[in-house]
């Protein structure tokens, strides 16, 4: 081959490199330390983010971002599917919130964090404004003034595993999207699961303690709400069980079976304007205070 057509050869090959090569290359996984820095993709796990914006940045589009060592790593916003995973033994603390904004056919999970409102006084831990499911496993958020988890993005799914809230305003807030929780304490605060504008939850296997409220039902606005309570220990709350109505033409219903509802300060059981309060069965109401009454009527299992 002479010199002419090598030349050739080499600017055929540099041109194809270019145009197969894409610019601005997210990774399929990133990852994310306490001693990191936010340079590059991060996709090698010698080099690792610093911030988890940054990290989310760089991540491709249903990628993973892996918490490789304990550290802080402040706020962000998520604006399309990922996972954000902190493996048992690393500490990945969150002091800002975290906003999801996402299409309704993507899903983000969030596994790992330890979120505390505290530090920098932000009213959400979570802050879910729009956008298809939000999984949130194993987790502890506190101490944030609006809520541990702000779930307001209608027609959405919110789902929580294996999680603590404690000393919010409201451990998880249910405004509009469904939402399942399981396995999952609600502590010290202003209410425990709040929900209302058309929310459909399902609480198992979850404990409401030392809050104003344990679970609530708020119908509203024009838009009835429905809880269901199942196998639940709900205990030294102000009011253990709630469904409240406010407006005409809406209905708030709390279905319960096999929950002990017990030693609630004012009620263990409280209907507000002719809410619902349905018994499915197995329920253990009482103790030294609240009362042993307050369901409005109960429907026998099949």
């Amino acid at each position: 081959m002479n010199g002419t057509l090598i030349r050739r050869a080499v600017v055929a090959s540099l041109f194809l490199t270019v145009i197969v090569v894409p610019r601005g290359f997210a990774a399929a996984r990133v990852f994310l330390s306490g001693t990191g820095t936010d340079s590059g993709d991060c996709s090698n796990a010698a080099a690792p983010c610093r911030s988890l914006q940054y990290a989310i940045d760089q991540a491709a589009a249903g990628a993973e971002v892996v918490i490789v060592s304990s550290g802080g790593y402040g706020g962000a916003t998520i604006t399309k599917s990922i996972t954000i995973n902190a493996p048992p033994g690393v500490v990945a603390f969150v002091g800002r919130t975290i906003t999801v904004t996402i299409a309704s056919t993507d899903t983000v999970t969030l596994r790992g964090l330890s979120m505390n409102g505290a530090v920098f006084g932000d009213t959400f831990g979570i802050y879910f404004s729009a956008g298809g499911t939000l999984n949130v496993e194993n987790m502890v958020i506190s101490s944030f003034s609006n809520a541990a988890i702000g779930a307001y993005a209608a027609g959405s799914k919110l789902w929580v595993h294996n999680s603590d809230f404690r000393t919010n305003s409201i451990g998880v807030d249910v405004r509009g999207p469904s939402a399942v929780i399981e396995n999952s304490r609600a502590i010290e605060n202003s209410y425990g699961v709040y929900a209302s504008d058309a929310a459909n939850v399902v609480v198992r296997n979850s404990v409401a303690e030392d809050n104003g409220i344990g679970f609530d039902a708020v119908a509203a606005n024009g838009l009835s709400t429905e809880i269901i309570v199942d196998s639940c220990l709900v205990t030294k709350n102000g009011y253990g069980l709630r469904s409240a109505q406010f407006g005409t033409g809406v209905v708030a219903t709390v279905r319960a079976g096999q929950n002990i509802v017990m030693n609630n300060t004012f009620a263990n059981l409280n209907p507000i304007n002719g809410g619902l309060l349905i018994s499915h069965g197995g329920n253990r109401i009482g103790g030294s205070t609240g009362g042993t009454t307050g369901f409005t009527s109960t429907e026998a299992q099949q």
